[in-house]
């Protein structure tokens, strides 16, 4: 796989492959992802995860056959809705993830087409072993675990992925940290610049205040430069903390890796909240119901929001394992 080209800024969707993956420098990673996020959060999450299979290295669940069984899932605000039966693989109990494919049914189309639905879905363990269990029969898939029924089980868009992508494993989860941090970090700055286009008027405040909604006590260019700074200092940081760093996580170099995690961790935490802010900033700002163009941000930013919130704990560092459920 190339490395990015040195005087490379941007690339066309699907073109990732030649341009930008798991043995590109970090630094570059970042850049990249960061103006493709920018640029568009919605096309930028469904181009990276049709690239990149990001729950390759976790334990996958068996589909049942037979009638009544056989799972399928369909697209809902923000997510997807699994129903059907699935063999658990042995010692699923023993990890916190595992993986739902949706394999050989008929595909649903998604926001950009048919052919952009995810099938692979990502559940918490414990979640699907608390789900109801289904006796065994001589169908049973040999040597498998229990099988759970779902029943509309809902998985966030962010905890979805394509099985038509370039496999990823453990030693590549810097890069998938890296690569939706940069994600988060271009579509929180999108917003950050959509709120400083909004213009305060003494209309929309009275309306607000008419309506219940708090009074615009604080200009939006005010609040976006606030929020942009922030957004500033924790890339600069986490910038300085790939520089040099390892592309693989490894093994031998483990304090390396969890550094780079908690980096991660901390990053999601400031996104999360400029996100949320811009959103509070804006709302006086919307009357009569109108979709505000930061609500359109906001929902096509939430799957990087809810793959970046749980990444380090998708993709650990090798032997170690997280017991977080969302």
């Amino acid at each position: 796989m190339s490395k990015l080209p040195e005087n490379t800024t941007t690339a066309a969707h699907g073109d990732y492959l030649r341009v930008v993956g798991p043995h590109t420098r970090l630094p570059r990673v970042l850049d990249f992802f960061e103006l493709d996020g920018y640029s568009d959060p919605s096309a930028a999450w469904q181009a990276f995860t049709r690239t990149w299979n990001w729950a390759a290295p976790l334990a996958t669940a068996v589909p049942a056959e037979g009638p009544g069984a056989r799972p399928a899932a369909w697209p809902e605000q923000g997510g997807f809705a699994l129903s059907g039966q699935w063999h658990l693989p042995p010692g699923a109990d023993a990890g916190p993830w595992l993986v739902l494919p949706l394999t050989g049914t008929r595909r649903l189309a998604g926001r950009h087409g048919a052919d952009d639905t995810a099938d692979l879905f990502v559940v918490g363990s414990q979640v699907l072993l608390r789900q109801p269990r289904v006796p065994r029969t001589g169908r049973d898939t040999g040597g498998a675990g229990p099988t759970r029924r779902l029943d509309g089980l809902r998985v966030p868009e962010g905890f979805a992925t394509h099985s038509a992508g370039t496999p990823l494993g453990t030693d590549d989860a810097a890069f998938v940290w890296t690569a939706v941090a940069g994600l988060a970090f271009g579509a929180a700055r999108r917003l950050t610049d959509a709120l400083a286009g909004l213009a305060p008027s003494s209309a929309l405040s009275a309306a607000a205040r008419t309506q219940g909604g708090p009074p615009v006590t604080v200009s939006p260019a005010d609040a976006a430069a606030e929020l942009a700074g922030l957004l500033r200092d924790e890339r600069l940081s986490l910038a300085a903390r790939v520089h040099g760093a390892p592309l693989a996580v490894r093994a031998d170099a483990p304090r390396a890796a969890e550094a780079l995690a908690d980096q991660v961790r901390r990053t999601s935490r400031l996104v999360h909240h400029v996100i949320a802010a811009a959103y509070e900033h804006a709302l006086p700002l919307t009357v009569d119901g109108a979709r505000d163009p930061l609500v359109r941000l906001v929902e096509e930013s939430s799957p990087i929001l809810h793959c970046m919130r749980f990444a380090v704990e998708l993709l650990p560092p090798r032997g170690q394992s997280s017991t977080t459920e969302g």
